[in-house]
């Protein structure tokens, strides 16, 4: 994270790994699958997809496609599990294959990141806040697409702005402006109220992906950790 950290830093990432893990241990405890199948396959695609660390065009950091499974994982499982199977897609992308050393606080964080982004979604995607009940769900899942992507990109555009010593706007640019494509394609790929369309978005999601990582850049990269 940075080796001469201010008290304000510091202060920050204890605050995001402190909700991460009462957030984790309250999952935990209420626990709850429809389908214990289902959640394992999410589970290995979340994991799978958090070692896909693709270099986007402009953005000094790594992108990668937790993000589509987050919000389609959002229509079908419930909250305790969207944000295990976030979380710990979080902390696998920060040990594979990391740019940088992996410290535990890094593991700690970008698993809780992850899981606040994802969570922040699913709210929206199952309509849990109040006047969405009625409104149609393809506007549910953009906004939870929105919902997402700013947590995602804030919390960790923070923490950057705050170990370097520079500014929230700058680093949000930096890091995060150019994504924003790839997760306008997420929504487009997403119809939360068509099984078949689920599963056809789990087939071609990869492939979109796997496109992308031929465009990985050589550039050195700053982040703390990876953008999902």
């Amino acid at each position: 994270m940075g080796c001469r950290m201010t008290k304000t830093a510091k202060a920050y990432i204890a605050i995001v790994i402190g909700t991460g893990v009462a957030a984790t241990s309250f999952a935990l405890a209420h626990w709850r699958s429809d389908d214990l199948a289902r959640f394992a396959m999410f589970l290995v695609l979340f994991l799978a997809a958090a070692t896909l660390k693709c270099c986007v065009p402009g953005v000094s950091g790594t992108y990668s496609p937790v993000f589509f499974f987050a919000l389609l994982g959002s229509t079908t499982l419930s909250l305790p599990e969207v944000w295990i199977a976030s979380a710990l897609a979080g902390m696998v992308g920060t040990v594979y294959k990391p740019k940088y050393k992996a410290s535990l606080i890094k593991v700690a964080f970008n698993g809780a990141n992850m899981g606040l982004a994802a969570a922040a979604a699913y709210v929206f995607v199952q309509r849990l806040i109040p006047g969405l009940t009625e409104q149609p769900a393809l506007l549910c899942v953009m906004l939870g697409a929105v919902s997402y992507y700013l947590v995602n990109t804030s919390v960790v555009s923070l923490v950057v702005a705050l170990t370097e010593h520079g500014s929230f706007s700058a680093a949000w640019r930096n890091l995060c402006a150019g994504s924003l494509a790839y997760y306008v394609v997420g929504v487009l790929l997403t119809d939360a109220t068509d099984p078949v369309a689920q599963v056809l978005a789990a087939v071609i999601i990869p492939s979109i992906l796997l496109a992308t990582y031929c465009y990985r850049s050589r550039d050195d990269m700053r982040t703390v950790g990876a953008i999902a």
